[in-house]
């Protein structure tokens, strides 16, 4: 079945995935960086404060969502979904209000744990629990909402807070929020539509109301498997959203045009969004694991190309490695998840990585922040960056299975034999 097919015939719970990941961009580092100027400004934050409050929400974030992520296995999705949107818009009001540098902190807390922590959680949960043949495709659409709201909505929210300021553009954020995903859940998703594509039961509770066994976040902490992912989750999160919080004084610091920032998200989204469509058929045809250990290459030569290219054009090649990585990572990622642990606990089993990655965010920003106050600068945090990420892919090529490598191996023999 080609995307296509695939929409068609899935139409509503697409665009639900996609909705739900393109909003969360509202509690998402790099809209939420475009607002950072006018906070440090109104109220004297340095940028190692402001990134220790936002280091600190995320942490707070972080420790929240596994206890509140793991409910979406039971209680129904369209109740999870709204009870969500309220805190996001209440996090969103809260934000246009704040007369003080505390109200900075709490409105992070709200915005992270319910745009870039549940939101991001729903979409990719759902399109995991309800598709099994075309999972790669269901993820890989889903996660398409990634890349439109950063190619759209940089750009948008720039011009509405030159027009009516930074307070008045959250109020529009919020009742976008409010009216798009409250009107969707309540009156254009069905229960009919909440069917696994295979038709296997999908309730945590028996006819004979027993409840069903599942997976602790415990037990899922001593496994094999998640030690081999938890390093990839956590490092991602936390290059990407500290190198987004600073996109500006990264800026400055290649003495590039401040322009070059909204543009070179508009081709990271690009990018990102080609890498998602392609790899969602790769995956439903050979699975995640196969992919596991390649998808962060592009993201080392992105990071090479940003610190070592003094040319404008170099922000570009940065933009498009990393989309590319990003892109083709979150759906090997999402669907490995549920090849490794299932999914009929695949809510707890997200909760749990999805703090770890909330988690890795926060780190991101406060560190690169301390380094920039005690004035090393991007020399140092570029390098650094590069050799974690190195180690990283060397101890992702565990994934691959025994029998792949020695798949691998003999078509290798045979094409040099054939030579």
């Amino acid at each position: 079945m080609n995307y296509i097919q695939f929409v068609k015939n899935n139409s509503i719970m697409v665009i639900f995935g996609i909705m739900m990941t393109a909003l969360s961009s509202f509690g998402q580092t790099f809209l939420l960086a475009l607002y950072v100027p006018f906070i440090m400004e109104e109220f004297s934050l340095s940028n190692g404060l402001i990134s220790t409050f936002y280091g600190v929400a995320t942490i707070v974030s972080a420790a929240i969502l596994p206890k509140v992520g793991k409910l979406i296995d039971t209680v129904p999705l369209r109740k999870f979904t709204l009870a969500t949107t309220f805190l996001f818009i209440i996090s969103l009001l809260f934000f246009s209000i704040a007369q003080a540098w505390w109200y900075v902190p709490i409105a992070f807390l709200g915005l992270r744990l319910a745009g870039q922590g549940l939101y991001s959680h729903i979409s990719i949960t759902s399109m995991s629990r309800y598709f099994d043949v075309n999972r790669g495709k269901a993820i890989s659409l889903a996660s398409l909402g990634q890349p439109l709201g950063q190619a759209v909505l940089p750009a948008l929210i720039l011009i509405v807070i030159g027009q009516i300021g930074w307070r008045e553009s959250l109020w529009l954020n919020a009742g976008l929020v409010a009216l798009i995903v409250t009107v969707f859940t309540l009156f254009v998703l069905k229960p009919r539509h909440l069917v696994s594509e295979s038709g296997e039961e999908l309730q945590e509770i028996s006819p004979t109301g027993d409840k069903i066994d599942r997976v602790r976040q415990r037990d899922i902490m001593k496994s094999k498997a998640f030690w081999l992912l938890a390093p990839n989750i956590f490092f991602v999160p936390f290059a990407i959203t500290g190198l987004f919080f600073y996109q500006f004084p990264i800026v400055e610091f290649k003495g590039w045009s401040i322009g070059l920032v909204a543009a070179g998200l508009t081709t990271y989204a690009i990018a990102s969004a080609f890498s998602i469509l392609t790899a969602g058929p790769l995956i439903d045809r050979y699975s995640a694991k196969a992919f596991f250990p390649f998808y962060l290459i592009p993201y080392f030569f992105a990071l090479m190309a940003i610190w070592l290219i003094p040319a404008s054009w170099g922000m570009f090649v940065y933009m498009i490695f990393m989309g590319l990585s990003v892109g083709f990572g979150s759906a090997t990622v999402a669907a490995l998840q549920v090849e490794f642990f299932g999914k009929k606990s695949i809510g707890t089993v997200r909760s749990l990585f999805t703090s770890i990655m909330v988690l890795s965010s926060s780190v991101g920003p406060a560190l690169f922040g301390i380094i920039l106050d005690a004035g090393w600068g991007f020399d140092t945090v570029f390098p650094v960056t590069l050799f974690i990420l190195f180690l990283i892919i060397i101890q992702s090529f565990r994934a691959i299975p025994n029998y792949t490598w020695k798949k691998w191996r003999y078509k290798f023999k045979k094409k040099r034999a054939e030579m």
